[in-house]
């Protein structure tokens, strides 16, 4: 029969393993929320660009100059990509360069879509 020492140690490991699993799944949840509002944001100038070439058509002028919008969509395609690769980094798995997914890092082809990964 383990002691109390035995009984006591194996709890503050398991203590201390739930803690951190914890603090990886807070990790990934947090980042896939700021994913999902930069999305939002990356949906909106979208829009905007839309609705800028459509009003300029329709009205007949010269369609407006898209560099700002279009240099704060790279900001925010840039900024999701850091956030996927930190998931990616708690989860202790490679994005497909193909197709995004999360997938072992032992893995030669991506399962979902067959793509060669190293």
């Amino acid at each position: 029969m383990a002691d109390i020492n035995e009984v006591l140690d194996k709890a503050k490991v398991l203590a201390s393993t739930a803690g951190e699993k914890s603090q990886e799944l807070y990790q990934i949840s947090k980042n896939k929320v700021e994913i999902a509002q930069l999305n939002m944001k990356l949906d909106k100038n979208y829009m905007s660009i839309g609705k800028k070439v459509y009003d300029a058509v329709k009205a007949g002028e010269e369609l407006p100059d898209f560099a700002a919008l279009i240099e704060e969509i790279d900001l925010l395609k840039a900024d999701i990509e850091e956030k996927r690769d930190i998931i990616s980094a708690i989860k202790n798995t490679v994005r497909c360069p193909s197709c995004g997914a999360d997938i072992n890092e032992d893995n030669s082809f991506c399962p979902k879509c067959g793509a060669q990964i190293k």
